[in-house]
């Protein structure tokens, strides 16, 4: 293969925004963010992790100063022009769009529109369901009230400029979805109106939510993505397969909905079955890669044993610090890389082939999906 990977433009289907120069010096908030970890981890264990090393290769190749320890590093990110270094994170590695999930920002996080132009990519917002329907719930005095602006908000957000819809359901009940009577999701509701808590958290409400909100986005193609696999302590390991999604998957992708599997680690197999099986299912690997520095390769050559790479797509899941969406990006495309160049494929693929599949997987896919749909 000709294709230099580091020059193939990328489009990050998912991530998070990043903080402002406010906290450009913060370095627990970089050295929390190569870990999944709760706040309360020991600082010195996450210091013993293979990402840790890579993040100080970054840091001083593009503050121009050797890091090479903790201690070292609040001085010099202190000390950097944070627009000029985001930049250029960025740039090199060669970032064209950031589609921004708004359900999670971090303390400090400037606007979409200052975030594109720190990083220089055009940002793109995606709607998280249930953070429309916690924000609703707070001015709603009656279930049909709460339902009716849910769908009104939805129903909008396409022409609201959004590209795509989230739902972490994974975090609160599990992806074992399924549909819900309107009189046993008032009943919920109630339950939930009574209680002093603003989180949607009942296994009826939430499933209700996601059910009826996906012919409301298919109407509108845009894409629905889910949290599967990998993640805080917060979310239940197990519940998080996207197997458990087959229903909800062999109900609605035949009405048109994209249904869009994020993160899949270690279910990457799975979701890669899913993809390979399914029209209208689509997965990324995003957060193992690059949290898990030295298993990027193996775990996008399984991704792709049987997937087809018009169902494959990059993103960082990258949040909070710059740095994270550069070694994303450059592990990434070494592991794709590596792939595409496996003999096996050698022997029965072109080069020209698997140099359309690399642009597929970063950018093509990713396009077409979220940007070249109209309803």
């Amino acid at each position: 293969m000709d294709t230099d990977f580091l020059q193939i433009p990328l489009i990050d289907h998912h991530c998070h925004a990043i903080v402002g120069p406010n906290r450009q010096a913060d370095t627990e908030a970089l050295l929390r963010v190569t870990s999944e970890a709760p706040h309360g981890y020991p600082v010195e264990d996450l210091l013993e992790r293979a990402i840790w090393p890579a993040v100080l290769t970054y840091v001083s190749r593009y503050s121009g100063h050797v890091v090479a320890s903790y201690e070292e590093l609040g001085p010099v990110l202190q000390d950097v022009d944070y627009a000029t270094y985001c930049k250029a994170l960025f740039h090199d590695a060669r970032f064209e769009q950031l589609f921004i999930d708004t359900g999670f920002a971090p303390a400090g996080a400037p606007s979409l529109g200052e975030i594109g132009r720190l990083t220089g990519a055009k940002t793109r917002p995606i709607l998280r369901l249930e953070s429309v329907a916690e924000a609703v719930f707070k001015e709603s005095s009656s279930f049909s009230q709460w339902w009716e602006s849910v769908q009104f908000k939805v129903g909008q957000a396409r022409a609201n400029g959004y590209v795509g819809a989230k739902s972490i359901a994974a975090y609160r009940s599990g992806l074992a979805l399924h549909g819900v009577s309107y009189a046993d999701a008032e009943r919920a509701f109630a339950v939930w109106k009574s209680s002093d808590s603003a989180r949607l958290e009942d296994e009826r409400l939430l499933c209700f939510l996601v059910w009826e909100c996906a012919p409301i986005l298919a109407k509108q193609s845009l894409p629905l993505q889910f949290h599967t696999g990998y993640g805080d302590p917060d979310t239940d390991l197990r519940l998080g397969n996207p197997l458990h999604l087959r229903d909800f998957v062999e109900t609605f992708t035949p009405q048109g909905l994209a249904v869009v599997l994020l993160h899949t680690y270690p279910y990457h197999r799975e979701a890669g079955y899913m993809a390979s099986v399914y029209d209208g299912v689509y997965f990324d690997t995003s957060l193992i890669v690059p949290l898990g520095l030295t298993s990027a390769r193996r775990v996008v050559s399984e991704a792709l044993e049987l997937a087809p790479y018009s169902r494959f797509l990059f993103a960082s899941d990258a949040h909070t610090r710059p740095e994270l969406f550069a070694i994303a990006a450059d592990l990434f495309k070494d592991a794709l890389e590596h792939h595409l160049q496996d003999p096996m494929l050698s022997r029965f693929s072109g080069a020209g082939t698997r140099e359309r599949w690399a642009q597929l997987v970063c950018h093509d896919n990713a396009r077409k999906l979220y940007l070249e749909t109209s309803p």
